[in-house]
């Protein structure tokens, strides 16, 4: 049978406290890992293919990171499987909207901006519910 493949753009959002970044290494959780196993269990195989617009180092969030499925013979009902994706997905990993494009489309070239976010405090020590998302300096800074 002669392979058909389709083309998805799917706009995630992740809290990457737990994970070793994007990318699929051995023996660590990584973003990649969890919604590659996720889509498999929910397709029922593992006859796709998952490319990023970029990575993510360990511990490290992304509020919008653009990533493209290749699905081979079948097609997506997007409105159907976005729930349904989103309810087996980790609690901390969510799929904001899937996209259908086509063969040329290239996830490493399209991004045209990337924004990176460092949050730091100084002065007295913060809460510490803020310790995960914030770097605390504690005395006085010459900003």
């Amino acid at each position: 049978m002669k392979r058909k493949r389709h083309y998805y753009l799917i706009t995630l959002q992740y809290l990457g406290f737990r994970y070793h970044g994007w990318q699929k290494q051995p023996d660590v959780n990584t973003v990649q890992r969890m919604t590659e196993r996720t889509l498999a269990y929910v397709f029922g195989h593992k006859n796709f293919k998952l490319l990023a617009s970029g990575r993510t180092d360990a511990k490290v969030s992304a509020n919008e990171i653009a990533i493209e499925l290749f699905l081979d013979n079948e097609t997506l009902d997007i409105p159907a499987f976005l729930p349904v994706f989103n309810k087996n997905l980790p609690q901390d990993i969510r799929a904001i909207e899937i996209t259908q494009t086509n063969e040329k489309f290239n996830i490493i070239q399209h991004p045209k901006v990337k924004e990176y976010i460092y949050l730091f405090a100084y002065g007295e020590k913060y809460h510490p519910f803020a310790a995960p998302y914030m770097t605390n300096i504690l005395g006085d800074l010459d900003v």
